[in-house]
């Protein structure tokens, strides 16, 4: 009750929850108190939990029409769609950005 009253008034004063590295914050945003304090809860009750408040790390359902839709016909890690749509657009990917995939 305590951690939920705390988590309330700190977004209240709108505040956030922000990564300590100035990168990781830029590519997710911050956190807003309450709906951490909230999730967390949640997820101990279900007996559950994520790797992050914004991604789960699950591959996605991708499906299409159109040119090169067999390419997008199932589940996928979502860090794969950049290079699917990529290869359909006829764009080359630089080596260096595929051995880093």
């Amino acid at each position: 009750k305590e951690m939920l009253q705390r988590s309330f008034v700190r977004s209240m004063k709108g505040e956030i929850e922000r990564a300590p590295q100035e990168n990781v914050y830029q590519l997710y945003g911050g956190y807003e108190p309450l709906t951490v304090t909230l999730t967390h809860l949640a997820n101990q009750a279900a007996g559950i939990g994520w790797t992050s408040y914004a991604h789960t790390g699950v591959p996605v359902p991708v499906y299409a029409l159109g040119v090169s839709q067999n390419l997008f016909d199932g589940y996928y890690d979502n860090t794969d769609l950049f290079y699917k749509m990529a290869s359909t657009m006829g764009i080359k990917v630089p080596a260096a950005s595929v051995a880093s995939k």
